[in-house]
């Protein structure tokens, strides 16, 4: 095995990833903007989504909550529109809730696509995210 160089793993000289991507709905006149997550951001969204709980030996484990860690990725990578923005959270009725303020906004076959659109920019396949979520599960 040739010996690799170091130099090839330093920041400036690895390429730039599409790290934006327009996202179009019919219903919408502007598209949603999301960006890619890198491997941190994803870990506190788990983080995020994971609460320790007592199982039926009175071991405490630690337990991912899905549909928390899924909103909360979409919640991340969503540049635009600001799901954090009062105007939008009000409009939608949602105050405080970015994740129920996107909801609310999308169709669910629209809420899925976005969640899609956000695995495939930042470096999953549907299939490999699955098999990610899985992991998460256990």
């Amino acid at each position: 095995m040739a010996q690799q160089s170091i130099e090839n793993f330093l920041a400036q000289n690895v390429e730039p990833v599409e790290t934006n991507k327009e996202v179009h709905f019919k219903r919408f006149k502007d598209p949603f903007i999301i960006r890619a997550l890198t491997s941190k951001e994803m870990d506190n969204v788990r983080k995020a989504a994971t609460r320790k709980v007592r199982n039926r030996a009175g071991v405490m484990t630690a337990e991912t909550d899905q549909d928390k860690f899924s909103d909360g990725l979409i919640v991340a990578a969503l540049v635009s529109p600001d799901p954090n923005n009062a105007q939008l959270q009000e409009s939608w009725d949602t105050v405080a809730d970015p994740a129920g303020t996107i909801k609310n906004m999308l169709l669910a076959g629209e809420y899925v696509e976005l969640g899609q659109q956000v695995q495939t920019l930042s470096g999953f396949d549907a299939d490999e995210f699955d098999n990610v979520r899985d992991e998460v599960k256990n």
